[in-house]
């Protein structure tokens, strides 16, 4: 069982129409992660657009040399063998994204030698998991916003979420979610301003839609600078989300000790993989923090949360129809939930 290659390749999709503008035009650019064994046993992870090419080579070069020979199922000692010698001062960045890669296709590896999805592995708690859709990009106008959302809740989505603080005017914003709202009656709507607003900003948007039942408001602020959120959570009536992005197992723990956040947002493409995220649903899980999923990579994400009893419901994002477009296998979604797959392993797959 013992590690003999690790192959990282970065690719570059064209979004569809939509999500043309969203996050940028490397918004589809990700990092595909294989790791092969000497029983030839293969492994799969990926991770985002964020320097990807330097991630890339970070593990094509020293990762891939420093875990030559070690025994694949060993994922403690080779993350701890790994920060060591590459993020020694614990920063975050390329080391925690290739991490984030690796992790995942280790766990991949490891459902595939012992026959178990991952999801049985960490702890089997359900075998499917609600999801909302975000589907309320910055390109619609508000006719395709409304349009978008009430076709996601007719699919049989949970929710549906859409985004604010991406160009438009607060008052634009607020419009369109009284628009979206009158138009999905009572369903989960959530918001989420990717960072882009300052207190002030997200006080008065805020403000504006108190009154349509928002489920939760999320990445709100610039920086996700946790003194800030927590000042805007003693602010306002909507519940505040975050972390799909955050790359520190201490920013969760601050933020959480803090009482800074109602839901916590750790994304395994991200947060350094399974091993980290499993971290960080025990803190949210002792602090009585729910957790949801965000950031898209729902197949990444799907086996911690269905494995984990703390786990609560994940995104489908619809800036990521393309990528889906890749996977060779994917969790089956029906009536409002993600199936964890039979399968061993992680449960999806890239064509190659």
């Amino acid at each position: 069982m013992k590690i003999t290659q690790i192959e990282a390749q970065v690719e570059h999709i064209k979004p569809a129409r939509e999500a043309d503008d969203y996050a940028g035009a490397e918004s589809l650019t990700f990092l595909r992660c294989r790791v092969t064994t000497a029983d030839g046993l293969t492994g799969e992870g990926v991770t985002g657009r964020f320097l990807a090419d330097q991630v890339a080579h970070l593990l094509n070069g020293g990762i891939a040399a420093a875990v030559k020979g070690i025994n694949v199922l060993d994922i403690e000692a080779i993350t701890v063998q790994l920060a060591k010698k590459f993020n020694p001062r614990q920063s975050t960045g390329v080391f925690v994204s290739a991490m984030s890669a690796l992790d995942l296709a280790l766990w991949d590896i490891k459902g595939k030698a012992l026959g178990q999805p991952v999801a049985r592995l960490i702890g089997g708690a359900r075998n499917a998991v609600p999801a909302y859709a975000t589907v309320g990009l910055p390109a619609f106008s508000e006719a395709e916003l409304v349009a978008a959302c009430v076709k996601a809740l007719a699919d049989g989505y949970l929710g549906a979420k859409i985004l604010v603080g991406a160009g438009r005017g607060i008052a634009e914003d607020a419009q369109r979610i009284r628009a979206v709202r009158a138009a999905i009656g009572n369903a989960p709507l959530m918001l989420d301003a990717n960072c882009a607003f300052t207190v002030a900003e997200a006080k008065r948007l805020a403000t504006l839609v108190a009154d349509c039942d928002i489920t939760f408001f999320e990445e709100p602020l610039r920086g996700n600078d946790i003194a800030s959120l927590a000042e805007l959570r003693r602010a306002i009536s909507i519940p505040l989300a975050s972390g799909q992005m955050i790359q520190s197992v201490t920013w969760f723990r601050d933020v959480l000790t803090a009482g800074a956040l109602d839901i916590l947002q750790p994304n395994a493409a991200f947060c350094g993989g399974i091993t980290a995220m499993l971290r960080i649903m025990a803190l949210a899980e002792a602090h009585g923090v729910p957790v949801t999923g965000a950031g898209g990579f729902e197949a990444a994400n799907l086996p911690v949360m269905a494995g984990h009893a703390h786990g609560g419901m994940l995104e489908v994002h619809g800036a990521h129809v393309a990528l889906k477009a890749r996977f060779a296998t994917h969790a089956e979604f029906a009536d409002g939930k993600l199936r964890v797959p039979d399968a061993p392993g992680l449960g999806f797959s890239l064509m190659a």
